[in-house]
């Protein structure tokens, strides 16, 4: 299983820090000097891949989309595609109410062209 520690950033923009603390068995918590927090786990899910989760939260507000691709680029990478999931109604759980998800497979790309060829949406 590829470790949480070869797909953390190495180098962070002097906004970011790495906070000295874990998150389970194979994560890691980041935080902003603007109050934002970011987790990043990965695991293997029933589908047989193994997949990064990155989660990021503001304690008052939902990060902005500019956030959440920030985000995005720093803790999933710039050539890497992540999703986000909208769960249904019976699956949502809200542990924070400001929190948004990602998720990157790891070991490939399992969606379709959305661009139908295109190169963009």
């Amino acid at each position: 299983m590829t470790s949480i520690l070869d797909l953390a950033p190495r180098v962070l923009p002097p906004n970011w820090c790495p906070l000295p603390m874990d998150f389970g068995p194979d994560g890691r918590v980041f935080a902003s000097m603007d109050h934002r927090s970011v987790i990043m786990t990965v695991a293997m899910y029933d589908d047989g891949h193994e997949w990064l989760h990155v989660s990021t939260a503001h304690p008052t507000r939902l990060p902005t989309y500019a956030e959440l691709m920030e985000v995005k680029d720093l803790f999933v990478g710039r050539d890497r595609k992540a999703i986000m999931v909208l769960p249904s109604a019976k699956e949502h759980v809200n542990i924070h109410p400001n929190c948004l998800h990602l998720f990157a497979r790891l070991d490939g790309d399992s969606l379709p062209d959305f661009t139908m060829g295109k190169g963009s949406l």
